[in-house]
């Protein structure tokens, strides 16, 4: 959706057109999902968050900046929401795959192995950014999951560019010394 399609429906929304505000939501709907899955690791917190975050931008909706993309915006009360759940948790949690949630859907070729490994190491990072910090793993799934670059994320976490590079070097950091850990005792996933 382009940007002035977006300004219209803000713009209806906050006049009160419910059914521009819903268009709006189903349109980033599954953008906050995404992220708030990738930072909560559960699906029950998830569509807590998500639930939350549109709750809050309809509140919000008038104090818009239209300067900003609509989605940075969003992508800002998302993740300050996952945020302040893990802060609050303080426990971390390990990752568990929902049942079906890891189905193998392979189609045929010499490729099944290869595409075996990426998924079990991709699994496997999500697992191990459960370990980092909550801020490096906001900028880590940001970074390298949601692929925004310093300046989106800054605006997203309020963050300077410095913390940001530091907390993402970090979690590659850790990420990478627990990966080679692991393949020094199974012999695979060497980084």
């Amino acid at each position: 959706m382009d940007h002035q399609s977006v300004e219209r429906l803000i713009e209806q929304s906050i006049l009160g057109d419910n059914v521009s505000f819903r268009t709006l939501v189903e349109q980033f709907q599954p953008y906050a999902y995404s992220v708030a899955f990738r930072l909560m690791c559960n699906e029950y917190e998830t569509e807590e968050v998500v639930q939350e975050a549109f709750i809050r931008v309809w509140k919000n909706l008038a104090g818009f900046r239209k300067e900003m993309r609509f989605s940075t915006w969003l992508y800002k009360i998302v993740v300050n929401l996952c945020y302040d759940r893990m802060k609050a948790s303080k426990v971390r949690k390990i990752f568990k795959s929902q049942p079906g949630e890891n189905m193998i859907n392979i189609s045929s070729g010499e490729n099944i192995e290869k595409e075996l490994s990426n998924r079990e190491q991709a699994e496997l990072i999500r697992m191990l950014t459960e370990k980092l910090s909550p801020r490096q793993k906001v900028v880590f799934i940001l970074s390298e999951l949601e692929e925004l670059d310093v300046q989106e994320i800054t605006s997203i976490t309020g963050m300077s560019a410095a913390k940001i590079k530091s907390n993402l070097y970090c979690a590659r950091r850790e990420i990478r010394e627990k990966m080679n850990i692991i393949s020094r005792i199974s012999g695979s996933y060497a980084i």
